[in-house]
């Protein structure tokens, strides 16, 4: 998919298999997962400029999911992507039937991932998760989008003092013949009086291949919403894709259960 090589764990600006499932942060992996028996409903939305120079290339996202503790280290998430694309995402031997708008909104795919916490209270924590993101026919259709998507990121994170945190996602994302390597630097914490409260913290992407080209910056905020256990979360990211100025916007809600 273009989205995909476009945009794992180097965020939609930088290229992956978005890690919609996150827990701590807006793009990237964290440690924290669901507890045994508890699951997590996440619905998010993004809006997504992959060429400041060119609207064509405009898309937007939502995705629903959840998340479910199959034992306290080992979590199971499934999400689906409902999207919209721009003109120029399409490809060429259906453009125009499409032109100028774009086709309807559609549902893209299917993804599922684990995350398993292999380490826990050492120097640092450690985890690994893997993912498969099936497309669905109208993707491979209109979008070129053919191949399964298969990715899998090496977590570390460290918390400092009371609900702040610092995390590095190391990524690895194979769809078809191409290839990614992919990094992720976030640091997060609290900004009121309540260290449970709101936070703010910022996530930094980007790829091993072709660094200068792909990378990105997402300052995000995350709140409580009337209780611990449903979180609001927003950011917006910027930097560049495939040499392309690129933004970003997100909301998400998540609600633990």
């Amino acid at each position: 998919m273009r989205r995909v090589i476009v945009a794992l764990c180097v965020g939609m600006l930088t290229g992956s298999a978005v890690a919609h499932h996150a827990m701590e942060y807006i793009e990237m992996e964290s440690y924290s997962t669901a507890r045994r028996g508890e699951s997590v409903l996440h619905l998010h939305y993004d809006y997504m400029v992959d060429d400041a120079d060119n609207p064509d290339f405009d898309h937007w996202e939502f995705t629903p999911g959840v998340s479910y503790g199959v034992t306290d280290r080992l979590m199971l998430d499934i999400h689906t992507h409902f999207a919209g694309f721009g003109i120029d995402h399409v490809v060429e031997e259906q453009r125009a039937t499409y032109e100028p708008n774009g086709p309807s909104p559609f549902m893209e795919a299917v993804a599922g991932s684990l995350q398993y916490r292999l380490v826990e209270d050492w120097l640092v924590d450690i985890a690994v998760a893997a993912t498969l993101e099936v497309p669905f026919s109208r993707a491979e259709t209109l979008l070129g989008s053919e191949d399964i998507v298969v990715a899998g990121m090496l977590i570390i994170g460290k918390d400092l003092g009371e609900h702040s945190n610092i995390t590095l996602n190391l990524g690895y994302e194979e769809e078809g013949d191409e290839h990614e390597t992919s990094w992720a630097l976030g640091v997060k914490a609290p900004i009121s009086a309540d260290p449970h409260g709101i936070a703010a913290g910022v996530e930094i992407m980007g790829n091993f291949e072709n660094a200068g080209d792909n990378w990105s910056i997402l300052p995000g905020v995350y709140m409580p919403i009337g209780s611990p256990n449903i979180t609001l979360k927003t950011g917006l990211e910027f930097g560049k894709a495939d040499g392309a100025d690129a933004l970003r916007a997100n909301v998400t809600m998540m609600y633990r259960f």
